[in-house]
C-alpha cells in the first residue's frame, strides 16, 4: 500500500482549477491506489517505472477483458502517464464492470476529472467516493475542493468540517479551512485551525504563512 496521499504533505497547486474560487487555492491531493507488495503496480509506486507495469495490466486485459481491477490500475498508471483521457477511460471502465466498492477509484476519478475542468463530473465522483467510504477523510477534502472550486463556500466549509471530523490530523482540511475563514474575515475561527496545525505540525511552512496573513489582515482592519 502506498503512504496516505502523499500529495496532502506538499503544497502543489490545483492550477487554473481553485484559483477561480479562492484566492489562495488548496494544495492538490495525489491520487491513491492499493496493490500487493510483489505486485508490478507496487514496484512501479516504488521505481517509477510505469511502463513496465503498463504493459503488465495490458496484457491481464488481453487475456482477460473482464478484470475490473486491472482496469482500474491501468488507470492509475495512465495517470501517472499524465495521460488523463486513457485514466478516465480506464476508471469508467471499471465501474461500468462492476468495480465499484473501492472508493479510492472514485477519489482518483474526481481527481482526473477536475485536472480536465470538468467540475460537476469530479464531484459526482467524489460523491460516490464518500458513499462508498463515509469514513474516509480524504474523500470530504477531495468534495470540498470542488464545492470550492465551483464557489459553494458553505458546501466546501461543510466538507471540510467533515474531513476533521474524521481525521482531526488531517492538516489541508484544516488549512483549507483557515483560508476560507481569512477570505471571510473570520479571525478567530482561522486561528484556531492555524492553532490546531501549529500544535500537531508546528513546522507546516503553509500554516505559517496563512498566520502572517491573519496577522497582517487584522492589522490593516484595525487601522481601518
Amino acid at each position: 500500500m502506498i503512504p496516505r496521499l502523499q500529495g496532502f504533505l506538499g503544497v502543489s497547486i490545483l492550477v487554473g482549477l481553485l484559483a477561480i474560487a479562492c484566492a489562495t487555492p488548496a494544495a492538490k491531493p495525489e491520487p491513491v491506489v492499493q496493490a500487493a507488495p510483489d505486485d508490478p503496480l507496487e514496484q512501479a509506486i516504488a521505481s517509477g517505472d510505469w511502463e513496465t507495469a503498463r504493459l503488465h495490466y495490458e496484457q491481464i486485459l488481453a487475456k482477460n477483458p473482464t478484470d475490473c481491477r486491472a482496469m482500474y490500475h491501468l488507470g492509475y498508471i495512465w495517470g501517472q502517464l499524465d495521460k488523463r483521457a486513457d485514466e478516465i477511460h480506464r476508471y469508467e471502465q471499471a465501474v461500468a464492470c462492476g468495480y465499484t466498492t473501492d472508493d479510492r477509484l472514485f477519489f482518483n476519478l474526481g481527481m482526473a476529472y477536475a485536472d480536465r475542468g470538468d467540475l460537476e463530473r469530479a464531484a459526482s465522483a467524489f460523491e460516490r467516493a464518500v458513499t462508498v467510504n463515509p469514513d474516509n477523510a480524504d474523500n470530504y477534502f477531495g468534495l470540498g475542493l470542488m464545492a470550492q472550486a465551483m464557489g459553494r463556500s458553505e458546501q466546501a466549509e461543510s466538507n471540510w468540517k467533515q474531513a476533521v471530523g474524521r481525521d482531526p490530523g488531517h492538516w489541508e482540511a484544516r488549512l483549507a479551512l483557515a483560508r476560507l475563514y481569512l477570505d471571510q474575515s473570520r479571525w478567530d475561527e482561522a486561528r484556531e485551525q492555524l492553532d490546531a496545525v501549529d500544535e500537531g505540525d508546528p513546522e507546516n511552512p503553509e500554516a505559517q504563512d496563512l498566520r502572517q496573513t491573519l496577522t497582517s489582515r487584522q492589522d490593516l482592519e484595525y487601522e481601518r
